[in-house]
């Protein structure tokens, strides 16, 4: 990311700068230069340091290489980061941040993040251009939620659901349906939103995903689902995890033998994790014939490869269902 520069000697060269006159605003930015008007209008979006805001207020052009120490002096959002950054994936790690490389060999998606609208409250998110949907809204639940009022829910607009069918656990292994999983089910379908399901994993072989599998076909039998049996695959919030020492293919072998059988029972499947867990934990090489679904709470999503359902919140408010809730957006052709 080029040679990393203190902040001061940084200053001393700015303010040299505009003392011989070097500093003249360009009519377009040399490379790897960032327009300051371009740091300050996106900082609008994020709660970012007032004195990161002041030092580049003097200036036309930041050098990419003194925008990430300033990210680390200032202690910049990574998301805001993110934004500025292309060819890497950003995250914070402890006082610094972390960057792992895009991997420009795998098929990219074509998403226009320009046509995002947020509502005012509720974090509402949508897509669309002139007025015209360009994605489905959805929510994913769990016995978490606890009963639901799927009529409430579809009548504020929600095209579809995903639905825990069950999970693993991270410590004992043991495979359980989620309670609430039949009477979600039913009600979501009866009140005529498209369903599809997921299971939680905690496979640590390929044996144990084909049984979470044959779990999930023996409790779907019977029910006409119109969205994927998604396989979920996260990190565990446990230390002793029986998942924490798994390798980014066994991983994603897992992830395989899980969808692989799924599929060949007629079903279309669906891997689901969170950003870094993509691209840190997993193979994504190995997952390209898989459709994918995205956990990233940011303003605007920064994910190059191809996706199709961005869950971009867990903090949604949904008529029919008590506290929080998962929004997800499917984005269609």
């Amino acid at each position: 990311m080029g040679k990393k520069l203190s902040v001061k000697f940084v200053c001393a060269l700015l303010c040299a700068a505009i003392l011989t006159g070097a500093l003249a605003m360009p009519a377009a930015a040399q490379d790897g230069q960032i327009s300051t008007d371009l740091l300050e209008e996106v900082a609008e979006d994020y709660e970012v340091n007032e004195d990161f805001l002041e030092l580049i207020s003097r200036y036309y052009w930041l050098k990419e290489s003194t925008f990430l120490d300033c990210a680390v002096k200032y202690k910049l959002p990574a998301q805001y980061v993110q934004r500025f950054v292309e060819d890497y994936f950003v995250f914070k790690k402890g006082d610094d941040f972390e960057y792992i490389p895009v991997d420009h060999s795998l098929p990219k998606n074509s998403y226009d993040w320009s046509l995002l609208v947020r509502g005012d409250e509720d974090h509402e998110v949508w897509y669309e251009q002139n007025g015209v949907p360009l994605a489905r809204k959805g929510i994913d639940v769990s016995e978490f939620q606890g009963d639901i009022n799927w009529e409430k829910v579809k009548a504020q607009g929600i095209d579809f659901a995903f639905i825990r069918l069950g999970y693993r656990g991270y410590s004992t292994g043991k495979i359980n349906l989620d309670k609430k999983f039949k009477k979600n089910m039913e009600n979501a379908i009866n009140a005529g939103i498209q369903v599809g399901v997921y299971f939680y994993s905690q496979a640590i072989t390929t044996k144990e995903a084909v049984e979470e599998a044959q779990f999930v076909l023996d409790y779907l039998d019977g029910y006409d689902i119109a969205y994927p049996v998604v396989f979920d695959i996260e990190g565990a919030p446990s230390a002793s995890a029986r998942t924490n020492k798994l390798t980014p293919q066994k991983a994603s072998n897992i992830a395989i033998a899980f969808c692989d059988e799924i599929q060949q029972a007629g079903y279309e499947t669906m891997v689901y994790s969170y950003t870094k867990y993509f691209v840190e934990k997993m193979d994504l090489s190995l997952l390209t014939q898989y459709n994918t679904w995205l956990a990233q709470y940011y303003e605007q999503p920064f994910f190059p490869y191809e996706f199709d359902i961005w869950q971009y919140t867990s903090a949604g408010k949904v008529n029919g269902i008590k506290g929080h809730v998962d929004m997800n957006l499917h984005f269609i052709d």
